[in-house]
């Protein structure tokens, strides 16, 4: 099923039942020919804190060794993290075997599951980043499977190996100050149900939402008292992947993330008025699946986007 997002975007949308229909899909939405370098987005992962050592870990289930951490992973994204490495590591082999080029990227979620303790969350963010100089060991044997090098790996302007969320989120809250003035984003203040506005001299970032308008009438949220969304980083992740010259991307992403990330990068390329660009989102898992059957027994829905 196909759309108009915008005068300048379009939007298909399909479901498939398994891996191969989704691989099928994936073939025609961006065939061989004409891609240029096409970035495939698998392997995202959250960090969860590890109690045996009070430090900041991936959420990969294959590289958890205690049974605690493993439950934990499991229960919260299930096999997600590595087998959509995996899928993608595959691609990439059969897209490089065609004589496309290829580079991974790997978003890190560093925010949602940050421990609050007596330290800050910054400086936890900050020791594990400084610490992750490689990636993790599943995700080599993987690369390594696919006769594929770690170099493969796109790295963003704040990290060699990364594309660190809450980078992203600073980075739009920034941007998003600046649309605001421009009316390419509305920014309206929310009703706390207190006395609030000139009067009160109390109204501040944290009592407003901004919002983008799309083509259909309808408001779709970016950041809501101070809190940037999946929606806001997704825009500022597909904006640095042109910024890097790239046109063709796909989109591995959390059943639960997948209509912010569609609302980011359909803002993405509206917003910043990506031109030329291919970008194709699918929704293996991520909520506990611990099987193929288990996330393709739900359908997954497959997204694709054209500016």
């Amino acid at each position: 099923m196909g759309n108009v997002v915008s005068d300048r975007v379009t939007k298909a949308h399909r479901l498939v039942a398994s891996e191969q229909e989704l691989r099928e899909v994936i073939g025609r939405e961006l065939p061989d020919a004409g891609l240029g370098e096409l970035v495939i987005m698998g392997g995202h992962f959250m960090l969860f804190e590890d109690d045996a050592t009070g430090h900041l870990v991936p959420g990969i289930i294959e590289e958890q060794r205690g049974d605690v951490m493993r439950r934990r992973v499991a229960g919260r994204v299930g096999v997600f993290p590595g087998y959509t490495w995996r899928l993608s590591a595959d691609l990439a082999r059969s897209y490089t075997d065609a004589g496309t080029a290829i580079r991974l990227l790997l978003l890190v979620n560093d925010w949602q599951y940050v421990p609050k303790t007596d330290r800050p969350a910054s400086e936890l963010r900050a020791e594990f980043f400084a610490g992750f100089t490689a990636l993790p060991d599943d995700y080599l044997s993987a690369l390594a499977e696919a006769g594929l090098s770690p170099d493969v790996v796109l790295p963003s302007r704040k990290h060699p190996l990364a594309f660190p969320e809450t980078w992203l989120k600073y980075r739009f809250q920034k941007a998003a100050d600046k649309f605001v003035k421009q009316g390419l984003l509305e920014k309206r203040f929310l009703d706390s149900g207190e006395e609030s506005g000139e009067e009160s001299g109390r109204v501040s970032g944290r009592d407003t939402e901004v919002a983008f308008l799309d083509a259909e009438g309808n408001y779709r949220t970016l950041i809501s008292c101070g809190i940037t969304g999946c929606a806001g980083e997704i825009t500022e992740m597909i904006s640095e992947v042109h910024r890097a010259g790239h046109r063709s991307i796909l989109i591995f992403a959390p059943g639960e993330c997948l209509v912010p990330v569609q609302t980011g990068v359909e803002i993405a390329l509206n917003l910043y008025d990506l031109r030329g660009m291919r970008v194709v989102i699918a929704a293996p898992g991520g909520s506990g699946e611990m099987s193929e059957d288990e996330i393709y027994g739900n359908l997954v829905s497959v997204s694709t986007y054209r500016s």
